[in-house]
C-alpha cells in the first residue's frame, strides 16, 4: 500500500514515468527507471553495510545524478539524509557532522582532506563512502560509491515504511550555527513539496493519486545547489511531478552558464534564490542581448525565487528583457515550509499574492487582510 512517504511516492511516479528524463546534470542525463534502480541498489548495499533506518548519512556534494540517487536511497531504506554545505571550513564541518549525530558520510573526491581530517573528532562517524577518485592509500576503510551501487540489488524489498518518517534539512547557520530541521515525511510533502498540486489542481487525496497525475512536461533549472533547501524541496517537488530537472554541475554560480543550460535544454522553469543570484542573472542576459548573442530563450515562461529577497527592482528588469514571463516569489521558511508567493502582473506592476489557507497577512499597519477585503492579494 502506497502512503505519503516520500520513497513510496517517488517508486509510484518512476513507474509511470519510466523513459522519462528525470535528472540533467552535466553530460550526465538518467531516466526515472534508472534513477529508481540505482538508488534501490545503493539502499540495498547500505543495508548489508550495517546502516538501517533511523540512521543519518550526511550528503557532502556538488550537483550531481549521485547526490539525488543519495537522498532516495535514504528514503528507500528510511535513513535519514543530511545536507552537507561543501563551503564550510573544519571547524564547521566538524561541528554539523557531530550536531547531525552522522553514522556515514558520502562525498566526492575533491573532499576527501575535509573528510579525514575531521573524522578523527567524530566519534559516531562509522562509513566512508567516496564517489570517485582514489581512496586505495588511506589507512582506514572507505568505500566505494559506484562498486555499492553496482552489488547492490535491484530488488524494492524493504521493509514497510512510515510517513511519519523524519527528513531533516540542515539551515545556513545565518541566526548561529546550523540547525536541523525535522519534517515528517506526510507533512514535508503538503507543506513544501505542493501536494502533488503544483499544475494547480490542488493537493491530492490519497498517494495513489499523484502517479495518475505525473504526466511531466516540465523542464525546470535548478539556479542554487541542491546542498540548499530551495534547490532540494524544489527538485523533489519536479520528481514528484514526473518533471525533468536540470542541474548546473558547477559548484560555483555562473550566471551566463545558466541562461546557457535554458537554451540548451528549453528550460521551462528557472528557481533561483533572490537577489544574490537574479543580479548576476540580470547582468549576464544584458551582456548576452548585446552581442546578439542568439539564445533561445523561448521556452522559459517561469522564473521563481524562494529563501531570500528577490526585489521588486530585479523583478522588474528581469520582466523588461523577458516580456513574457511570468515571476513567482515564493514566501516560507526552513521550519514552517511554503506559506504561499507572489506573482508580479504586468498591470501597472502590481504584485498578486496566494496564500495557504492556514497564513495570515497584515498590512504596513498591523491589522489582518481578510478575503472579504477589497484589496486582498494586491499590493502597491
Amino acid at each position: 500500500m502506497t502512503s505519503f512517504h516520500l520513497a513510496d511516492l517517488f517508486e509510484s511516479v518512476a513507474d509511470v514515468r519510466e523513459e522519462a528524463v528525470a535528472v540533467i546534470c552535466g553530460a550526465q542525463t538518467v531516466s526515472f527507471n534508472a534513477l529508481d534502480k540505482r538508488a534501490t541498489q545503493l539502499a540495498n548495499s547500505l543495508l548489508a553495510q550495517g546502516l538501517g533506518a533511523g540512521d543519518h548519512v550526511g550528503v557532502y556534494m556538488i550537483n550531481c545524478i549521485e547526490f539525488v540517487e543519495t537522498l532516495l536511497a535514504c528514503f528507500k531504506m528510511g535513513a535519514v539524509p543530511i545536507n552537507i554545505n561543501y563551503r564550510y571550513v573544519d571547524d564547521e564541518l566538524r561541528y554539523l557532522f557531530n550536531n547531525a549525530d552522522l553514522k556515514a558520510v558520502i562525498f566526492q573526491e575533491q573532499f576527501l582532506t575535509q573528510v579525514v581530517t575531521v573524522k578523527v573528532d567524530c566519534s559516531k562517524l562509522e562509513y566512508l563512502i567516496q564517489v570517485g577518485g582514489d581512496h586505495s592509500q588511506l589507512l582506514f576503510e572507505v568505500l566505494d560509491y559506484q562498486q555499492l551501487v553496482a552489488q547492490g540489488s535491484i530488488e524494492r524489498s524493504f521493509t514497510a515504511r512510515d510517513e511519519q518518517d523524519i527528513y531533516v534539512l540542515y539551515t545556513g547557520g545565518t541566526t548561529g550555527m546550523p540547525k536541523g530541521v525535522m519534517w515528517p515525511h506526510k507533512h514535508l510533502f503538503f507543506r513544501a513539496l505542493g501536494g502533488g498540486g503544483i499544475m494547480g489542481e490542488g493537493p491530492v487525496d490519497t498517494p495513489e493519486q499523484l502517479a495518475e497525475r505525473a504526466n511531466g512536461g516540465l523542464v525546470t533549472l535548478l539556479g542554487s545547489p541542491l546542498m540548499h533547501g530551495a534547490s532540494q524541496w524544489t527538485c523533489l517537488m519536479m520528481l514528484l511531478g514526473g518533471h525533468t530537472v536540470v542541474l548546473s554541475d558547477r559548484a560555483s554560480f555562473d550566471a551566463r552558464h545558466m541562461w546557457q543550460l535554458i537554451a540548451d535544454h528549453q528550460v521551462n522553469n528557472m528557481s533561483i534564490v533572490g537577489d544574490a543570484m537574479a543580479r548576476p542573472l540580470i547582468d549576464a542576459l544584458k551582456v548576452s542581448l548585446d552581442n546578439d548573442e542568439g539564445l533561445d530563450l523561448s521556452a522559459l515562461f517561469v522564473i521563481g525565487s524562494g529563501g531570500a529577497l528577490f526585489s521588486v527592482d530585479a523583478q522588474d528588469q528581469l520582466k523588461a528583457m523577458l516580456p513574457n514571463i511570468m515571476i513567482f516569489n515564493g514566501f516560507g521558511s526552513s521550519e514552517s515550509g511554503v506559506h504561499g508567493r507572489s506573482e508580479k502582473t504586468n498591470e501597472e506592476g502590481l504584485i498578486e499574492i496566494q496564500v495557504t489557507e492556514t497564513t495570515a497577512l497584515i498590512s504596513d499597519h498591523l491589522t489582518l487582510i481578510t478575503p472579504e477585503s477589497r484589496d486582498m492579494g494586491v499590493i502597491a
